[in-house]
């Protein structure tokens, strides 16, 4: 391997993220963690997230169907049956940085509800990770 290789997801979304998104009316942001799964530009995943209302927090899952081509990126997210809610599938569309490790963009649901949201790669996946090391460990010998 040439020195200073990095075996990384550079060419696709795959990996654990974390992100905020924003209400085109309000200030603070909802946090959320999500997996995402890119095989060839088809995108799917998950997300999880905290939202606080009035009387205490809930917790929400999600599922995410989309895709990507080069660095534009697009999915619904159909939030999973929660009790006392209703919602609506959200559309988002944005794009990613060229290292695949951010990825930004604007939601809207149909009822004109919309707003901003930021994706970080928190994990480039253990298999990734484990090479690294073991390639760092080669050079230091």
């Amino acid at each position: 391997m040439p020195s200073g290789f990095q075996l990384s997801r550079d060419s696709d979304l795959t990996g654990y993220w974390s992100g905020e998104y924003w209400y085109d009316t309000a200030n603070n942001p909802t946090p959320f963690s999500a997996h995402l799964e890119d095989v060839s530009g088809i995108l799917t995943g998950t997300t999880l997230e905290q939202v606080y209302l009035s009387s205490g927090g809930a917790e929400l899952s999600a599922n995410l169907t989309g895709g990507r081509s080069g660095s534009s990126v697009y999915f619904t997210k159909v939030y999973q049956p929660k009790r006392g809610f209703r919602f609506e599938p959200i559309q988002y569309s944005g794009g990613s940085n060229d290292k695949f490790t951010m990825i930004e963009g604007d939601w809207r649901i149909a009822t004109g509800v919309s707003g901003r949201f930021i994706m970080y790669r928190a994990s480039f996946g253990a298999k990734a990770a484990a090479l690294n090391r073991k390639h760092e460990i080669a050079l230091k010998r």
